[in-house]
């Protein structure tokens, strides 16, 4: 069984007698880093970032030094064998924003993107799994088109919007769904409709409730666990759950009756569409008598 040291390393065998190792990074990698970042182009600068910002040293070595503060980061580098000349053409990093949470951040140079970045994820995942870090989150631009793709493939449900061009994303460590981001908190709605997007959702935050939004039921490689007869982590520690599902889709169906055998204590309402989002007076009043329950004991 591997340490905690070794959780997130990866080497495996390239073409042309090189070799892909995944591993910490230093302070001494500042200068590849710096590097990687040069090399990117416009669009990549501003899918990371957010604007054209161009990553100064200081940013690079708190980067590479992310474990001294709680968070770790991870480069990809391919090595020629025969020279033993190295080059970083990938990194993804954590660090802590509160308890359980982590910040997630990846970026991959223009040629190797593709299996790069999952396989990188996923050894980072790994590491965070060793840490004791339930989940990562990310900030996504709604355009940034590869990185929705990452997290499908991962599986990952929403926590908000900041605006119409940010999604944040919430990706679990422990298996194919996260975990609620937060253990003492609000009461919590789970929130299954196509496309990720809830009309209620900012109305139900006000309200004081913690809102978590899956897409429902997915395919492979990231499959719905209730579809599999697998309780949900996000379901069974519900407070209540909006199902909204679109006209004549049978896994939505299934989903329903999934949640009624392995969810069964969970109160699950059903919003069809065309029509109105649920009420969140309604919401409210089905949490508050659920809090009249023994308290709920999440592991």
């Amino acid at each position: 069984m591997g340490t905690r040291e070794d959780a997130g390393r990866r080497s495996v065998p390239l073409p042309g007698n090189r070799t892909l190792v995944v591993r910490p990074a230093t302070r001494a990698d500042v200068p590849a880093l710096e590097a990687l970042y040069g090399e990117l182009d416009d669009e990549a600068r501003y899918r990371r970032f957010f604007s054209m910002y161009r990553p100064n040293r200081e940013f690079l070595e708190r980067m590479a030094t992310a474990a001294e503060r709680g968070g770790y980061e991870l480069l990809a580098i391919v090595r020629d064998d025969r020279s033993g000349e190295e080059r970083v053409i990938a990194e993804a990093g954590y660090t802590i924003s509160r308890k359980g949470v982590a910040e997630l951040a990846i970026t991959v140079a223009e040629a190797w993107r593709g299996w790069v970045g999952a396989y990188l994820l996923d050894a980072l995942v790994d590491a965070a799994a060793a840490r004791g870090v339930d989940n990562l989150r990310a900030e996504v631009l709604v355009a940034n088109r590869p990185m929705l793709a990452l997290a499908r493939s991962r599986g990952y449900a929403t926590v908000g919007h900041p605006d119409w061009t940010i999604v944040s994303l919430l990706i679990g460590t422990h298996g194919r769904t996260p975990t609620w981001p937060e253990r003492d908190g609000p009461p919590r709605v789970l929130v299954e409709v196509p496309g990720g997007r809830w009309p209620a959702e900012q109305e139900a935050r006000a309200a004081g409730l913690d809102v978590v939004v899956c897409p429902g039921p997915r395919e492979y490689p990231a499959r719905c666990p209730a579809l599999d007869g697998e309780p949900c982590p996000l379901a069974t520690h519900a407070d209540a759950i909006v199902v909204v599902p679109p006209a004549g889709d049978s896994r939505w169906q299934a989903l329903l009756e999934s949640h009624a055998s392995l969810h069964a204590g969970v109160p699950v309402l059903v919003e069809r569409r065309p029509g109105p989002p649920t009420a969140v007076a309604l919401l409210q009043r089905i949490v508050r008598g659920r809090q009249v329950l023994p308290a709920r004991a999440d592991t």
